[in-house]
């Protein structure tokens, strides 16, 4: 087996691969290196006032905009406890609402149904009302849920219109 001569190098080289994680820059870090940046400047030529401003108001705007989408993922996080919180409220009570369904020729009808609802299904992104409508139990998305009560939506009363002469008729 021959070895190398002394100060030789081998030529074993494989390719440098950096593994850096994946992670966003937040205002910690920006201001991290901003303060980097002003402890190792030169004192004989300082930092721009300009660029030192530029740099503060992006950073007073990368602040602001992490507050706006915080807030924003408050808002949504209340909305959608309140909509399944106004969904369990509908269990055992009457609803008006409609479904949508496709023909044969693929024509969009809506038909209005009412029931008393069943149960109510959170496996979708929006509530799913469970309704018992005649023997049939329909699932209706909540959005499409047009009125809530606790007695079944009684039909209005026909007025007949009387004929010159004729007293009026309720039916």
């Amino acid at each position: 087996m021959e070895t190398p001569p002394v100060g030789t190098l081998e030529a074993t080289h494989e390719p440098f691969e950096r593994k850096v994680p994946r992670k966003l820059l937040g205002k910690d870090d920006f201001m991290s290196l901003m303060l980097t940046q002003i402890r190792h400047q030169d004192p004989l030529e300082p930092m721009d006032n300009t660029e030192s401003i530029a740099q503060l108001a992006q950073f007073s705007s990368l602040e602001q905009m992490q507050n706006v989408a915080t807030g924003v993922d408050n808002v949504l996080t209340a909305i959608n406890s309140g909509n399944k919180a106004a969904a369990l409220g509908m269990i055992g009570k009457y609803v008006e609402g409609f479904v949508l369904t496709e023909d044969e020729s693929g024509n969009t009808a809506q038909e209005n149904v009412t029931g008393k609802v069943r149960g109510v299904d959170f496996t979708t992104e929006t509530p799913t009302i469970v309704v018992d409508t005649d023997g049939r139990q329909l699932r209706i998305p909540q959005h499409q849920i047009q009125g809530v009560g606790e007695k079944p939506a009684e039909p209005e009363e026909e007025v007949v219109e009387p004929v010159e002469g004729e007293e009026k008729l309720e039916n």
